[in-house]
Order: C-alpha cells, then sequence, then structure tokens
C-alpha cells in the first residue's frame, strides 16, 4: 500500500471531478459512511463523495490496467 503526504492524498482524491454521463453505484451503509467522514474531514471546500469514488476507481484501474488486460485473455 502507498503512502504519502496528506497534500498527495488530497490531490489524487479529493479534487472535485466533473462528472458527466453519470450512473448510479451503489455502496454499503457503513463504507458510504466511512468515506463520506474522510471528504468531509480532509477534503477543502468542494470535495464530494462522487469524485472522491470516482478517483478511487479510475486510480485502481489505472493501477492494475495490464494485469487487467492480461486476464481478460485468459
Amino acid at each position: 500500500m502507498r503512502r504519502g503526504t496528506l497534500e498527495a492524498y488530497k490531490q489524487t482524491f479529493l479534487v472535485p471531478a466533473k462528472l458527466t454521463d453519470r450512473r448510479a453505484v451503489y455502496l454499503s451503509r457503513d463504507t458510504q459512511e466511512r468515506a463520506d467522514f474522510v471528504v468531509r474531514r480532509l477534503g477543502d471546500r468542494g470535495a464530494n463523495l462522487s469524485s472522491f469514488v470516482e478517483r478511487i476507481v479510475r486510480a485502481h484501474l489505472e493501477d492494475y490496467a495490464e494485469e487487467i488486460e492480461e486476464w481478460r485473455k485468459l
């Protein structure tokens, strides 16, 4: 797991994203409450849960892009 500075974390996950052509995604209540807590406590004005989730999923897909492509071919 990566560790870094609060500022790096905020720049990676807590900058508001312009979401177009949106779709609903459901989280358990516990996960939603924990994620919302992070956004409220660490995020600056304009940070929101939807942008946070969008950036987490995008980072995951980028980090695992090569592996996902290999596994897709199996």
